[in-house]
C-alpha cells in the first residue's frame, strides 16, 4: 500500500497521486491492503477505504477506461442476501437522487449485480469532514455561521420532501473549497433518513452524541430532531467541545433528556455573539414545538448576525467630537491654546460663535439580503410526469413535487415527459421562487396501415345446422 503524505489515506500500489489533493504518493510497503481494495465493480476499481458506515463502506473508485474518479459505496458482504437492508440501501440512493442541492452529494448511478452486489456511485468530495477540521479547534466565528447556514440550508431541501435525516454529525458533512473558500458544505449519509412513508418506530436509529431526545426514545420524528442535532453541531463549531460530553452511548441519551446545556459564550474563553448563543439554545431545546419551527428559520437567524468588525474613529475625530459637543466652552479653550503664540490677538478678538451642527444623515437601509437558494413547483395535468433540464439525464423529480436550485439571473429549459403524452419544454426561472404548471398533449394514435395483397375476403360458410353448446349432434349433416 502506499500513503498520501497529506491526508495519510493509503492507497494500492499501482496508483502514483493521491485523487484528493493530486500529492505524490509514497513508496509501496507491505501493508495488507483494506478488505475490498482492489476489486473491480463494473467500471471502477477500489483504490482506496475512505471509511466505515452501518451498511456500507465507502472507497475511492478510479474508472478503469477514463481518467476519472468517484466515491462508491459498497453493502457490506453479510447484508448482501438480506432484502430489507438492501432495500434500505437502494432507498437511500433514490433518496439522495430525489434532493438536488448544491450542499448535497450527488449520486451517479445504483448498480445490483448478482456477482458484485449492490453499490452506489457518488460524487467524489475533495476535503476533510467537519470531524477532522474540528480536530484542530473551533471554527472562526464567520466560518461556523457560514457553515451552520449551509447545513441548515441542505436540510431545508430535504424537509421539504418529507424526509428527515436522523444522522447529521460531523463526519456526514465534508468540506470542500469553492469560490476561494475552504469551508462550502456537502451533506453525505442519507442511510438511515425517515422517509415519509416509513411508518417505523419503536427503535432509534442515529449516533447518540447528535440525537434528540425524541428520537433517541424512539419515536417518530420530523424536521425538528434534525434541527436538535443542528444545535449540537453549532455548539461543537464555536466552542470546540460537545455540550454534553459522555463517555458512552447511554450517558449521551441520558444527557440529552435531562440536562441544561451550557450557554457556549461561558464555555470559551473568546467573543461569542449573544444571538448565536441564543439561536443554539433554542436549537437545543428539549421539546421539538420549542425549538426552531423549520431549518430554513435557523438559516435566516444565523445569517442575520453580522460578525464585521466596526471601524473605530480616530483620536482627532473624537476630540472634535468632544470640542463641538462643549460648546461655548470649547470657544474660550481655543483662545487659550493660542494665547502664547499671540496674546494681543486673543485677547482683543471676540470669542467665536460655535459652528452649527450638521443633522445627522439617516443611514440608507441596506438591501435585504437574497437568499442562495429558489424553490421551484412543478406541477402538470395529468401528474407523474417526469420533469428535467437541459442537458441532464436524471430527472429532477416526478409532478407534483418542489425542488431547491441555486439562485441565478438567468432562466433554465425544463422538459416535461410522461409515457402516452407529448413531450412539453418551458423556461423555468432562477431568479426567484415559483410554481410551474402545465397541460400535457396525450400522442395521437398512429394510424395502422394495411397491406392489401394481405387482405383476404372472408371465406363463405356453408349453411350448418344450430347446435346447442356443449351437445354432439351425431346426425348433423356435413357440408
Amino acid at each position: 500500500m502506499r500513503t498520501c503524505p497529506n491526508c495519510h489515506r493509503q492507497f494500492m500500489d499501482s496508483q502514483e497521486a493521491c485523487p484528493l489533493d493530486q500529492a505524490p504518493l509514497a513508496a509501496p510497503t507491505a501493508t495488507q491492503p483494506p478488505v475490498g481494495v482492489g476489486r473491480v465493480l463494473g467500471s471502477y476499481r477500489l483504490i482506496c477505504l475512505l471509511g466505515e458506515g452501518g451498511m456500507g463502506n465507502i472507497y475511492i473508485g478510479a474508472h478503469t477506461r477514463l481518467n476519472r474518479y468517484a466515491a462508491i459505496k459498497l453493502l457490506k458482504p453479510e447484508l448482501q442476501n438480506r432484502h430489507d437492508a438492501i432495500a434500505r440501501f437502494f432507498e437511500e440512493a433514490r433518496t439522495v437522487n430525489r434532493i438536488k442541492h448544491p450542499n448535497i452529494v450527488e449520486s451517479i448511478d445504483l448498480v445490483e449485480d448478482v456477482v458484485d452486489g449492490a453499490y452506489c456511485v457518488l460524487e467524489l468530495l475533495h476535503g476533510p469532514s467537519l470531524r477532522r477540521r474540528l480536530l484542530d479547534g473551533p471554527l472562526p466565528v464567520d466560518s461556523a455561521l457560514r457553515v451552520g447556514a449551509q447545513i441548515a440550508d441542505a436540510l431545508h431541501a430535504v424537509h421539504a420532501l418529507d424526509i428527515v435525516h436522523r444522522d447529521l454529525k460531523p463526519d456526514n458533512l465534508i468540506l470542500i473549497e469553492r469560490g476561494g473558500r475552504d469551508d462550502f458544505v456537502k451533506l453525505i449519509d442519507f442511510g438511515v433518513a425517515q422517509i415519509s412513508r416509513d411508518d417505523a418506530a419503536g427503535m432509534p436509529f442515529g449516533t447518540a452524541a447528535y440525537m434528540a431526545p425524541e428520537q433517541a426514545a424512539g419515536e417518530r420524528v420530523d424536521g425538528r430532531a434534525d434541527v436538535y442535532s443542528l444545535g449540537v453541531l453549532l455548539f461543537e463549531m464555536v466552542t470546540g467541545s460537545h455540550p454534553f460530553p459522555s463517555s458512552n452511548d447511554n450517558e449521551y441519551v441520558l444527557r440529552h433528556a435531562d440536562d441544561t446545556p451550557p450557554r457556549p459564550s461561558k464555555v470559551i474563553d473568546a467573543a461569542i455573539p449573544k444571538e448565536l448563543d441564543t439561536i443554539i439554545l433554542r436549537c437545543l431545546e428539549k421539546k421539538p414545538q420549542d425549538r426552531y419551527p423549520t431549518a430554513a428559520a435557523v438559516a435566516v437567524a444565523l445569517r442575520a448576525i453580522d460578525v464585521t468588525p466596526k471601524k473605530k474613529r480616530t483620536g482627532l475625530v473624537i476630540a472634535l467630537g468632544t470640542l463641538v459637543g462643549a460648546g461655548i466652552g470649547a470657544a474660550v479653550l481655543v483662545p487659550d491654546l493660542l494665547a502664547d503664540q499671540e496674546p494681543a490677538v486673543a485677547a482683543a478678538a471676540p470669542p467665536p460663535a460655535p459652528a452649527p451642527t450638521p443633522a445627522p444623515t439617516p443611514p440608507t437601509p441596506e438591501a435585504p439580503a437574497q437568499p442562495e437558494t429558489i424553490t421551484l413547483k412543478f406541477e402538470s395535468t395529468p401528474p407523474g410526469a417526469k420533469v428535467y433540464r437541459q442537458g441532464e439525464s436524471v430527472a429532477l423529480g416526478v409532478t407534483p413535487f418542489e425542488t431547491t436550485l441555486v439562485r441565478a439571473g438567468r432562466t433554465t429549459p425544463v422538459r416535461f415527459e410522461l409515457e402516452g403524452y407529448e413531450p412539453m419544454e418551458v423556461d423555468a426561472s432562477l431568479e426567484k421562487s415559483e410554481n410551474i404548471s402545465v397541460t400535457l398533449d396525450k400522442v395521437p394514435p398512429t394510424p395502422v396501415a394495411l397491406d392489401q395483397d394481405k387482405v383476404r375476403p372472408p371465406k363463405k360458410l356453408g349453411k350448418r345446422p344450430l347446435q346447442r353448446e356443449g351437445v354432439m349432434d351425431p346426425f348433423a349433416t356435413k357440408n
